[in-house]
């Protein structure tokens, strides 16, 4: 009977650790939509700064996005699809975007725990876990009409769709992992080049991993469930590259819009910007729009009246400015990989995000440290980190876009934590974890 109740208890205990760490991202995320949304004043309050719930609007009127130009102005069709299912559900009301949030950050948290305990223990996935529902760059966005809930929740999911795919790669999981992607990319367009850098980064983990190098076909067969994953995601995007061909006469596969970052950079990057004597997002984007006016209109073109003409004149721009001054391109893109963390819209902020950001990046570096000595495949939640950071930086490279990976960090941080804590309380306690 003891030996009965003692696997009982034991399994309860095990159900509450599983579903602890969602609830707690659930209640905090639900205070923050209830209490704390509506009566700070660190960020912007207004209802719809990016035009998300408009677009949505539109869309259930019938009218698509005949108003928002013909590549949505470098946005990406996703999260309005998002806000128009539920309000076609539940009516046009905030509230519900908020909710359905929430669920996706208490989401997001379960998957971050559980990658955690699969890579580390059941302890580091609690730490990341909490990690994750306490910080408040990730809540921030929850009450927000603002894309980064629903897309760090895809990136989370891709992640961890990754993670079972690399313990065993079959073409089913490669599927999976494949449409996650695609529903990551028709949020934002930045995952676009991620398959192909996953894909190699597993090619050579895989090569280096192997006790005898395989046949030339048995390393191809191998990797075929990599190029599943690949073809799943270009299906996924594919209704949206074809509908780009049809409203544009061009091959877009997601949207425009590199030019447009390059030659943001070049002012965000700017001394009084990354210093926040001035606010970027405000001085830095008025006065980049003012600039791409004046070389639309040399050209003869109105920016941002077709979308192709725009993006052409500004992307020839860009080019001339890395031809005449590579040196400058260099050093707006090192700068880009320090504001990524940081670079809010006020002073506060950027010093809040950032110090949380060098917080993580402490811990991490003890995770990644530990898991080279454990033998943990470390380089599926540090890969994407890695890779939005960088391509931002040679792009446009602010705060906020740090936060779709900060669950990935926060796994890493908290495998550092738990390690550093193992070892101030003693070899014994390391031996037990």
């Amino acid at each position: 009977m003891e030996a009965i109740l003692s696997r009982a208890s034991s399994g309860r205990g095990a159900t509450l650790r599983r579903f602890a760490i969602p609830l707690l991202a659930l209640a905090t995320s639900l205070v923050v939509v209830a209490l704390v949304w509506r009566s700070q004043g660190l960020v912007d309050k207004r209802p719809d700064p990016y035009w998300f719930s408009a677009m949505a609007e539109s869309l259930l009127r019938g009218e698509g996005f005949t108003a928002y130009g013909s590549m949505l102005h470098r946005r990406m069709p996703g999260y309005p699809f998002f806000i128009a299912g539920l309000y076609a559900i539940f009516g046009v009301h905030a509230l519900a975007v908020q909710l359905a949030q929430c669920l996706l950050f208490a989401g997001t948290c379960w998957l971050v725990q559980d990658m955690g305990r699969s890579l580390y223990s059941e302890r580091v996935g609690l730490f990341a876990g909490a990690l994750c529902a306490l910080h408040p760059s990730l809540l921030r966005y929850v009450g927000d009409l603002h894309l980064e809930t629903l897309f760090t929740f895809c990136i989370t999911l891709s992640v961890w769709l990754s993670c079972r795919f690399y313990q065993k790669a079959t073409f089913k999981r490669g599927v999976a992992l494949g449409v996650a992607w695609g529903a990551a990319c028709l949020i934002k367009a930045v995952v676009l080049l991620y398959p192909a850098v996953f894909a190699a980064l597993f090619a050579l983990h895989r090569w280096r991993n192997a006790e005898r190098r395989p046949a030339l076909g048995a390393a191809l067969a191998q990797l075929l469930p990599v190029g599943a994953a690949c073809v799943a995601m270009a299906l996924t995007i594919s209704p949206w590259t074809a509908r780009n061909y049809a409203v544009s006469g061009h091959f877009v596969p997601t949207t425009t819009g590199a030019g447009d970052a390059i030659m943001r950079s070049f002012v965000f990057s700017r001394t009084e910007f990354i210093t926040l004597q001035r606010p970027p997002y405000t001085d830095a984007e008025n006065e980049s729009n003012a600039l791409f006016q004046a070389l639309c209109q040399a050209q003869g073109a109105v920016w941002e009246a077709d979308d192709i003409q725009s993006e052409r004149i500004l992307m020839a721009e860009a080019k001339r400015r890395i031809s005449a001054d590579p040196g400058a391109f260099v050093k707006k893109t090192l700068i880009g990989v320090f504001t990524f963390w940081y670079q809010m819209t006020s002073l506060p902020n950027s010093l809040a995000a950032g110090g949380m950001a060098l917080l993580a990046w402490f811990f991490a570096a003890f995770g990644l440290l530990r898991s080279r000595r454990e033998g943990q495949p470390a380089w599926l939640v540090l890969a994407p980190v890695v890779y939005l950071n960088l391509l931002l930086a040679a792009l446009l490279s602010l705060g906020r876009y740090s936060v779709p990976v900060l669950p990935c960090l926060l796994v890493l941080s908290a495998a550092g934590l738990d390690w550093l804590l193992a070892r101030l309380r003693g070899p014994a306690t390391q031996d037990a974890s």
